[in-house]
């Protein structure tokens, strides 16, 4: 009942969190803006203020009350997105995050709580990642962006160490740390001139890592064997696309062949080990068998294809099956060996089965391997594919559409798990391709009422099943089932089938009903989990933190109110699209035409200043007049009725500048976009005397 209690309160913390974040996505225009602003600030006073009053009443629950502070944290991130919406601007800039970091970094440093550990490594990653994109996801990358990879990848990585040196304490911290370091490391090591050392030096940890790990700490291990595995595949077809020739893929075969030879060996030596653990061994020889099978796939129809042999594909699928699955599993070949083989043919053979549709056959080889293989891992393994080549069949055969093919796999999995039960391996198999699928249905076009129909039963499921297998100690079901309750929530956020207000208010009627619910259940049954509070001894530091937070949106509130009260209307052509941000909802990207400046002998980034002068239509236009890093670039006094506007050069070319202005993004309620792009044609802007603008309005 513990368990169901602190889930219980966890999830209605969540939907008051998703649904401020809903409600203030949604721009409803029924209050206004100060009115938002106070509803953001009690929203912070809630959670910080429910944090102490917690911390006194349940004793000895904790747990709760360090959640709410963390709660805190997030809701005044969301009055930030909330501050940037109302005064359009900080579109997934870097600066919300970066703002909305400082209290998660002054808060891990004071408490030195887990949770806000977490909050600040992503808020981090978040700021570094809009700073350098700005505009588009990975959109015009350099290779100083990727030095700068390179760079943070070094950082976690120093992070991971100083975690498991016992420097500090924070078990999800040390896997983010793992996770973002290898994904950085990835990235720099493709397409670029510096690829080869970052290819190299990516190996070496790599190696390292694996050396390191092999016999201690088995999550590791399996993390970094992924990530290498991944990194293998992926490095093999950049190299394929680069060097495409008949000679590439007979070296392709030939690695597989040292590789495979290399991993019996290896695997000989673990056998004489006892120290080595089962998982160890397992992880590694699934990763040879998908790497040397992989490599083997590629250079078999690379070879086909560049020789322009005339095979078919009943005779692919036949030497497939008869020369590499049967054999593989009549002898008693080395593991890698026998299981990379054994994958080889499968693979072979489906594609051939798919190019001329008889995938019924496969059917056959498939249950074939499974009845005669015993190990649990490859039987994993193969009942995936197993489900795969059902979804192929399924849509070849019976031409299912979408919507049918995902409830007939989504019933199939469920009546597999039904039927076997304690036969764990066809159990997890089943769990996750019918969670997926059945996850699928919540995310396809269908008609509204349909659309809620599955998202409420999806939502009820996916709830139901973290409170069953956590009362019953299934860690796998629990875990798998509360990542796909998170993925619900996210995903409903950028649902267009309803509306934001809408999805808000059910989410609030549920945070609060399921807060009542643990309220009633910790007083009937007694909550006696003894956790760490992080306000012991620490209180006066807190409400310090607390109050930085508070003068920081009083100061934005004042600083915008008055610029909008004081400062000098002006009217810029525009041309608008309209995306939806991440925290703050849907706006238009606004492009002026004082945007890109012509004829400029800027050919660099920095800070700008533009004169503009009103013409007789009463559009402010450009001057020619400007500033470049407080240098002018030509003689210059204001005259009466001149505007003075800062701006940052983002990018130069032939003369050309393009601008921003931190007044390009004009935040919209939801589903306007449409009726509102296309009808206006300019900006009203309100310009202070220091040169910084705020958007007011569009006009037509």
């Amino acid at each position: 009942m513990k368990k169901v209690i602190s889930l219980t309160y966890l999830f209605g913390v969540v939907f008051l969190l998703a649904s401020a974040l809903y409600f203030f996505a949604s721009n409803w225009q029924v209050f206004s803006r100060l009115e938002k602003v106070a509803l953001a600030g009690s929203l912070i006073v809630l959670f910080y203020g429910a944090a102490f009053l917690l911390d006194r009443v349940l004793k000895g629950a904790y747990f709760l009350s360090n959640w709410l502070m963390v709660s805190g944290v997030i809701s005044f991130g969301l009055s930030v997105a909330l501050l940037g919406q109302l005064y359009n601007s900080h579109a997934d800039s870097y600066l919300l995050f970066l703002v909305w970091s400082i209290p998660a970094i002054l808060f891990s440093l004071h408490t030195r709580y887990s949770g806000f550990y977490v909050l600040t490594h992503i808020l981090i990653h978040f700021t570094i990642y809009f700073y350098l994109f700005p505009a588009s996801p990975f959109g015009h990358w350099t290779l100083a962006h990727t030095w700068i990879a390179f760079g943070v990848g070094i950082l976690n990585t120093l992070l991971f160490l100083i975690i498991k040196r016992g420097y500090l304490a924070s078990k999800p911290l040390l896997y983010l740390s793992l996770i973002s370091a290898n994904l950085l490391f990835m990235v720099t090591a493709f397409a670029n001139e510096f690829s080869v050392f970052f290819t190299l030096f990516y190996i070496f940890i790599l190696a390292v890592g694996v050396y390191r790990y092999f016999h201690k700490e088995t999550s590791i291990f399996i993390i970094l064997s992924m990530f290498g595995t991944g990194f293998i595949i992926i490095k093999m077809f950049e190299l394929m696309a680069r060097y495409v020739s008949s000679l590439f893929f007979v070296g392709l075969l030939f690695a597989a062949v040292l590789l495979l030879t290399g991993s019996v060996f290896l695997v000989n030596y673990l056998r004489k080990h006892s120290s080595s653990r089962h998982w160890t061994k397992t992880i590694f020889i699934a990763s040879v068998t998908t790497i040397a099978s992989v490599f083997i796939v590629a250079s078999v129809f690379g070879l086909l294809s560049l020789l322009m042999v005339d095979v078919s594909m009943v005779t692919l699928f036949v030497f497939a099956t008869v020369f590499l699955v049967i054999p593989s599993t009549l002898t008693s070949w080395p593991s890698p060996v026998k299981y990379s083989l054994m994958m080889t043919g499968i693979l072979i053979g489906m594609t051939a089965s798919v190019f001329d549709e008889f995938t019924f056959v496969m059917f056959l080889v498939l249950a074939y391997v499974f009845y005669v293989e015993k190990r649990s891992a490859a039987r994993f393994a193969f009942y995936l594919l197993f489900q795969l080549n059902t979804a192929i069949f399924l849509g070849q055969t019976l031409d299912l559409g979408t919507h049918p093919l995902l409830v007939v796999m989504m019933l199939l999995n469920v009546a597999v798990y039904l039927a076997t039960y304690k036969k764990y391996i066809l159990q997890y198999g089943a769990f996750l391709i019918g969670f997926f699928t059945f996850f699928s249905l919540t995310t396809i076009d269908l008609s509204l009422t349909l659309h809620i129909i599955y998202t409420a039963l999806f939502f009820l499921t996916a709830t139901g099943c973290v409170y069953l297998f956590k009362k019953q100690d299934r860690t796998f079901y629990w875990v798998s089932s509360l990542v796909f309750w998170f993925m619900l929530i996210v995903q409903l956020y950028y649902d267009l089938a309803w509306k934001l207000i809408h999805k808000s208010l059910l989410l609030a009627a549920l945070g609060i009903l399921f807060l009542l619910m643990a309220v009633y259940l910790d007083r009937k049954v007694g909550s006696d989990q003894q956790s760490y509070s992080m306000l012991v001894g620490k209180r006066l530091g807190i409400i310090l933190i607390i109050f930085l937070q508070a003068g920081w949106i009083g100061y934005q509130v004042y600083s915008n109110e008055t610029l909008l009260q004081n400062g000098e209307t002006i009217i810029l052509e525009l041309q608008p699209v309209d995306p939806r941000s991440l925290l703050q909802g849907d706006y238009m990207e606004l492009n002026y035409t004082i945007s890109q400046l012509e004829d400029t002998s800027i050919h660099d980034n920095g800070p700008v200043t533009i004169v503009l002068r009103k013409n007789a239509q009463g559009i402010h236009e450009y001057t020619g007049v400007y500033s470049f890093n407080e240098k002018w670039n030509a003689p210059y006094e204001k005259k009466p009725g001149d505007v003075l506007l800062n701006g940052k050069v983002t990018s130069s070319w032939d003369n050309n500048a393009q601008i921003t202005y931190g007044i390009e993004h004009f935040f919209i309620p939801e589903g306007t976009g449409l009726e509102v792009e296309g009808k206006v044609k300019a900006a009203v802007v309100k310009v202070s005397d220091k040169g910084n603008g705020i958007l007011v309005r569009l006009r037509d």
